[in-house]
């Protein structure tokens, strides 16, 4: 914890830094995370609405509920795989934790996600949703989910190391794993037999409580919060374990 907090300095430049080079060259800046969910809705909903118009009520606000989360995750996920081959010869240069630049890569995105909940939020009042109370704990399901993929992040960055193709194998997972997020179709159209697959998801509970309180407004279940938990802690845990395992091989192979 000490190390860490003598750190906070250079964890702020890295963020800087990162978030600069996110939006280097980009005209539109900071707005493009404002337009990108926004764009993307009007894609899906235009394709998909009508097919699920029946099953799904609020199409605009159930679509991004689901690809804030999932966009965020992804991400992250995929820069943090990369981050420490990336910043090899900086981290040969100065002595500072190596999870640094994990931790920066996911706060850059950790922001794009907290800008994100404005163009849910005015798609959710356009569509004819009420502001209720439900709202004040949306940070809630957002902490849930920085929680697991920093995790996440730490694992696939020390992964990353030793296994530089992993970077291809990953974007097919990713791209599995979107697909098994309830996040243009609604779960009911999964036969009941392979369900278990879907509660197997740690996204899809995220994003069922950031549904209850934004699109249904009703607490979410005491189930699916318990499940949510369990996964971020359990992802958390892992990833900082497996870090602090293996950190000490790095430069060997950097």
């Amino acid at each position: 914890m000490t190390e860490f907090l003598d750190s906070l300095n250079f964890l702020w430049e890295l963020f800087k830094r990162d978030l600069k080079k996110k939006y280097y060259k980009s005209v539109l800046g900071v707005l493009w995370t404002l337009l990108n969910p926004l764009l993307m809705m009007l894609v899906m909903t235009l394709i998909f609405s009508t097919l699920f118009r029946r099953s799904i009520e609020h199409y605009p606000v159930y679509y991004l509920c689901a690809y804030i989360l999932l966009n965020f995750n992804n991400v992250a996920t995929s820069q943090a795989l990369g981050c420490l081959p990336a910043n090899g010869d900086l981290l040969r240069k100065i002595h500072v934790p190596a999870y640094l630049f994990c931790l920066s890569t996911v706060a850059v995105n950790g922001f794009t996600l907290v800008l994100s909940l404005a163009p849910l939020l005015v798609v959710a009042l356009f569509s004819g949703l009420p502001l209720t109370p439900w709202l004040l704990l949306v940070p809630f399901p957002l902490l849930y989910v920085l929680l697991f993929t920093t995790g996440l992040s730490l694992l696939l960055s020390t992964v990353g190391v030793f296994f530089r193709d992993m970077t291809y194998l990953y974007g097919i997972i990713t791209t599995v794993w979107t697909y098994l997020t309830p996040m243009f179709y609604p779960l009911s159209i999964v036969p009941e037999r392979f369900r278990f697959l879907w509660e197997l998801n740690p996204l899809y509970h995220y994003v069922e409580i950031l549904r209850d309180l934004v699109l249904y407004q009703v607490m979410p279940a005491s189930r699916t919060l318990l499940i949510a938990t369990g996964y971020s802690l359990l992802f958390l845990g892992l990833g900082v374990w497996v870090f602090r395992r293996y950190q000490d091989r790095f430069y060997v192979h950097l």
